[in-house]
């Protein structure tokens, strides 16, 4: 007699091994979606202080060049810098051009000699009366911030 033994393999995931699975995935999704967060949160840090950097630049260009005969200057706000031209900050000028920061950053301490939020460049040298610092930070995590300086020579720089 012959027996025909059949050995069965058990060819399913039970479901501890569907959980441990899940559960590695899920584990796996989240730090690769925390790393990408904060990822695009210090390039919008780094784009918005170059950016500040950028509109300021502009401005002192604009005054050494004379531009329609005019000096010009920035007006730093917790959210947007505008480019104005003048000796004085309007906000109702249309030739303003405002510059928005992106929502995950804001600007904070402002210290400017003489006080007050603008930065006026003066004709034929560039130079300004108004140097000091600022900081450009992140919203979500306020330790992490770029600091821009203002040299009375006009020149810019950030960390």
């Amino acid at each position: 007699m012959t027996y025909n033994r059949r050995l069965t393999t058990n060819k399913g995931f039970t479901l501890m091994e569907m959980l441990v699975a899940i559960g590695i995935m899920v584990a796996s999704i989240t730090i690769v979606t925390l790393s990408f967060s904060k990822l695009n949160a210090n390039q919008a840090l780094d784009k918005s202080a170059d950016l500040a950097v950028s509109v300021l630049n502009e401005s002192r260009s604009l005054t050494l060049s004379a531009k329609n005969g005019y000096q010009y200057g920035v007006n730093l706000e917790s959210d947007q810098l505008v480019l104005f031209r003048g000796s004085s900050y309007s906000a109702i000028d249309s030739n303003n051009s405002i510059t928005t920061l992106n929502a995950l950053v804001g600007m904070r301490n402002i210290s400017l000699s003489g006080g007050g939020t603008n930065v006026i460049f003066k004709k034929l040298s560039g130079q300004t009366d108004q140097s000091g610092t600022f900081e450009v930070y992140l919203k979500a995590s306020t330790t992490n911030f770029r600091t821009i300086y203002i040299s009375g020579t006009g020149a810019i720089e950030s960390n």
